[in-house]
């Protein structure tokens, strides 16, 4: 029996040896797997940092877009009414221009019309005393033929 006991007691002591090892085992994989998780950790809190570093740097640098994308349609809207301005000022010069260069048209017109009207009774008048002597001319031939005319008559 005292072998029996001792294997018995064996037994268990074998069992609980070998429990103890393979508990120590997963200990050490345990410790194996801690540190990789805290290797991982420590990396993923790097990466972290970098991408909070990058979020911030991206908002400053989408912060100055913002603000220059406000500061070029403020230009833009400046620009647009100083060139609507523009457009208002050529066109009151064209429209000014025109006015005056109609006035002036019409004014030369006048004049022209005037001076042809003048020239043309200047010639109307010249016409009329040039046909008035030949008519005076005509009269004179005529009055002269029958004058020629009676007296050939009366010395034949």
């Amino acid at each position: 029996m005292e072998k029996e006991d001792s294997a018995n007691m064996t037994t268990p002591f074998l069992n609980l040896q070998t429990e103890v090892e393979l508990l120590k085992r997963e200990v050490s994989d345990m410790k194996q797997i801690h540190i990789r998780l805290d290797k991982a950790i420590d990396k993923i809190t790097d990466v972290s940092n970098s991408i909070h570093a990058m979020l911030a740097v991206h908002e400053e640098k989408i912060s100055r877009q913002e603000d220059a994308i406000y500061d070029n349609e403020q230009n833009i809207d400046r620009r647009r009414k100083e060139l609507l301005e523009d457009i208002k000022d050529l066109h009151s010069r064209i429209t000014t221009n025109n006015r005056e260069l109609t006035d002036k048209m019409l004014e030369t017109e006048r004049t022209i019309i005037a001076k042809n009207a003048s020239h043309i009774n200047e010639l109307r008048q010249d016409l009329t005393n040039r046909v008035g002597v030949l008519e005076k001319w005509r009269w004179v031939i005529i009055g002269g033929s029958i004058v020629a005319g009676f007296m050939i008559d009366k010395f034949m």
